[in-house]
């Protein structure tokens, strides 16, 4: 025990820990700052530091358990995920949405759950053969990503479906899948997006709605009652409508104080943090009580108007030393489904990343994207640290590449050295399980 302990405490990546728990604390205290110019707002940053608590102890049981256990556990997990994604659809409605399952102390979000769970189960999908080096051999793995899509966006939650595709695209790059399978494939859903279709302004729409639709139509007017719109809009709601709208004329005055108002005070607020944000720190708290959900979606402008352009930057670096050292223990690593599992979890936190940081400055639609481990919210916080204790899982047990010389205990000098990792349990073999020169 003491040995494993001391193993543990020696070859984990600490960077990855330290950049963790310094995003954790940068949350608490954007979110303390939230509180305090918001009177209403009580108590969210002591529930947070409760949070972090279980994030970190997952974390930890995360990089305990060997990774091929959870490869074993795939298909069950994903099972129970799915189960959970339709339960959630049956249960009363919390804050307009079916997203979560309420236990009376806590609430449960299963969609956050089911991000983890794909990622294991489609690292453990790919990591033999090369069935989906042909056409019709992405069927299976899209298959997988649509089923759990599907039953997030009725909840409905586009923010958290749209994390699964860039996520498996990366993954399925890395194993091995051919470039211009996965760019034919974007060509032709890109076509259907933007594919112009005919649909009538029905009676049950409010002169606003009809507005708004027309405004994002392709021609079409409300006088001839026909407008011809972007696949997409037909089937979207009014409120997703208006996001899309928002974003694309959010220099609009008309828009900046409808639709558009909540980007509009975020853009503001980060603009009021200056270089420090020590300034203007009474300014920005004027500003946060008109910004609705700062304290989750909008916590990278509460950084932002806090401390300023130092404190966003310091925030990217700690993602940066994540992505880095993450890169390297997927790079290093010999077994398959270890390094798709690294980077799948590399792929799942930047993309969500890189949404949420680009819809507080105006450069995406707002989408409703949490900010991996800063933002408020328990699941999030929870699975975010599971998923990073499982990086850091796969880099505790990467081969050894450095070490004393094979003839110093006898053995031939031309003889590789064991392909185990420090603590001694990887699952890897020479038995023809690794990727035989392929990429993943």
């Amino acid at each position: 025990m003491l040995e494993t302990l001391r193993k543990y405490l020696r070859y984990t990546s600490w960077p990855i820990i330290a950049a963790t728990i310094t995003l954790i604390v940068f949350g608490i205290l954007a979110i303390t700052a939230s509180e305090r110019a918001d009177p209403t707002m009580k108590g969210f940053a002591r529930k947070q530091t409760v949070f972090a608590v279980v994030g970190l102890s997952a974390f930890v049981v995360a990089t305990v358990v060997p990774y091929p256990l959870f490869g074993r556990m795939a298909y069950p997990l994903f099972g129970v995920t799915l189960g959970l994604l339709v339960l959630v659809l049956f249960l009363p409605a919390i804050r307009g949405a079916h997203r979560w399952i309420d236990l009376k102390v806590l609430l449960v979000q299963p969609s956050e759950i089911a991000k983890i769970a794909f990622i294991i189960l489609l690292a453990w999908y790919l990591r033999r053969g090369d069935h989906y080096r042909k056409l019709l051999g992405l069927a299976v793995p899209f298959v997988l990503t649509f089923v759990p899509m599907g039953l997030i966006l009725v909840e409905p939650d586009l923010g958290t479906a749209l994390l699964f595709l860039p996520t498996l695209y990366i993954m399925l790059f890395m194993a091995g899948a051919k470039l211009r399978h996965l760019l034919g494939i974007v060509a032709v859903a890109t076509a259907l997006i933007f594919l112009p279709v005919p649909h009538g302004i029905t009676p049950e729409m409010k002169p606003a709605e009809i507005l708004d639709r027309e405004a994002l139509a392709y021609w079409g007017s409300h006088e001839s009652g026909r407008l011809v719109s972007a696949a997409p809009l037909v089937k979207m709601k009014h409120h997703q409508v208006t996001r899309i709208l928002g974003w694309l004329r959010q220099d609009e005055e008309r828009v900046a104080k409808g639709v558009g108002y909540q980007l509009h005070q975020s853009k503001m607020i980060l603009g009021a943090g200056c270089v420090t944000g020590q300034d203007q720190a009474a300014r920005v708290h004027e500003y946060f009580r008109m910004l609705p959900d700062d304290h989750t979606d909008f916590i990278f402008s509460v950084v932002g108007g806090r401390w300023g352009l130092l404190g966003c930057l310091g925030v990217l670096f700690c993602y940066g030393v994540i992505f880095v050292f993450g890169v390297e223990i997927a790079v290093i690593t010999y077994d398959p489904f270890a390094r798709l599992l690294a980077v799948g979890v590399l792929a799942l936190l930047f993309s969500q990343i890189f949404i949420n940081v680009g819809m507080t400055m105006g450069l995406m639609p707002i989408t409703g994207m949490t900010l991996p481990l800063v933002s408020y919210g328990g699941s999030s916080l929870v699975v975010n640290c599971a998923a990073l204790g499982l990086l850091v899982n796969v880099g505790l047990r990467r081969p050894i590449l450095l070490g004393k010389r094979p003839f110093e205990y006898g053995q031939k000098k031309d003889k590789p050295p064991a392909p185990y990792g420090p603590m001694g349990d990887s699952a890897w073999r020479p038995n023809g399980s690794a990727s035989n020169g392929r990429r993943g």
